[in-house]
């Protein structure tokens, strides 16, 4: 029984990456990349990631499609990621680093997801692991770099 949850992760999703999975309707890839890093996975996101995939959902063309395909398979319990209010952000990707340093710092293990390559690298600059969607490879796999100190 002991250690049986000692590698449980927090994943942290950002606009890009809950995006991807509106447009291609399935997550199970975040947890296929995750495999051999977390034992079990708890989605998070920050209320300020999902209203801005709510105004996303306004928009014409393929991210609005997307964005509006998330909102219907959140709406049926998909996915269900927990909502936090992260205080004092200037945008969505602020409230990502904040939330995804704070549960770090509280000694959970955290996972980000992103395809913004500038969160990306803000993220690895305070060594927490990201993983993002490969086009090419169409699915989700751990990124890595070097680590630098913040």
């Amino acid at each position: 029984m002991s250690g049986t949850r000692r590698n449980l992760c927090r994943v942290v999703l950002d606009t890009s990456a809950l995006l991807v999975i509106g447009k291609h309707g399935n997550f199970s890839e975040i947890a296929e990349a995750l495999e051999g890093v977390c034992d079990g996975l708890t989605f998070v996101t920050p209320k300020r990631v999902l209203d801005e995939v709510s105004r996303i959902a306004l928009e014409k063309g393929r991210r609005g499609l997307a964005a509006r395909l998330l909102l219907k398979l959140l709406s049926k319990g998909y996915l269900n990621p927990e909502v936090v209010e992260v205080g004092s952000c200037a945008s969505a990707d602020e409230c990502v680093l904040k939330l995804t340093l704070e549960l770090k710092s509280s000694g959970e293990r955290v996972v980000a997801v992103t395809l913004d390559r500038e969160l990306s690298e803000r993220l690895k600059e305070f060594e927490i692991l990201c993983a993002t969607w490969w086009h090419s490879r169409r699915k989700f796999t751990l990124s890595s770099g070097p680590k630098r100190e913040p």
